[in-house]
């Protein structure tokens, strides 16, 4: 679990979350921008209500890749949900991203500062000790959303990290239909 962990700590800090889906010009506006970040927000909302309304939920700042433990492999290696175009966009295409979480965007929830969480983590002293006592008893990481197919579809990774031998997390597949986003499957689940 400390190897997991530290993985994670790792790719939160070095993960670059710059990626976008760009116009014919190379651009992404900034009007694109606003609205891919409130259809994200309405997304997480919809998909996790009672976390992103419960005070004591933390999130961490950083967003995560949904390549997260090469998770993206088991997607792309999935053809009996996606065509082969879809397969070959995924690997290739650059999307919208979220860098940081903001109170604005979530404000009934804790956010912490990932780089914090890293440093408490790299400190052998700390560790999840001192996280409890001055944190919370968890943290949790999204990642941001990856709209499909028109926005039919997202694929959006989340986890939870509650110790040394205590988390899990996946990547899932959702579909919006009838007004509403519901699971349609998940990928590279783990649970420690």
């Amino acid at each position: 679990m400390i190897r997991l962990f530290s993985a994670l700590l790792v790719l939160i800090t070095f993960t670059s979350c710059k990626q976008k889906k760009a116009g014919d010009n190379g651009t992404v506006s900034n009007q694109d921008s606003i609205n891919y970040l409130k259809k994200s927000v309405a997304f997480i909302g919809e998909v996790m209500p009672a976390e992103i309304k419960d005070s004591t939920f933390i999130l961490a700042d950083k967003s995560v890749s949904i390549d997260y433990f090469n998770c993206l492999d088991e997607v792309l290696s999935d053809t009996s949900t996606f065509s082969k175009e879809e397969i070959q966009s995924l690997k290739t295409e650059r999307f919208h991203t979220i860098q940081r979480w903001t109170s604005e965007s979530f404000p009934n929830i804790k956010l912490v500062n990932a780089d914090t969480v890293e440093s408490i983590f790299r400190d052998n002293a700390k560790g999840w000790d001192y996280f409890y006592k001055t944190i919370g008893r968890e943290f949790h990481s999204f990642s941001y959303p990856i709209f499909i197919r028109n926005f039919k579809y997202c694929l959006f990774y989340n986890d939870n990290h509650c110790g040394w031998l205590c988390g899990n997390g996946r990547l899932t597949l959702y579909k919006y239909d009838n007004g509403k986003w519901s699971e349609v499957k998940s990928y590279c689940n783990w649970i420690s």
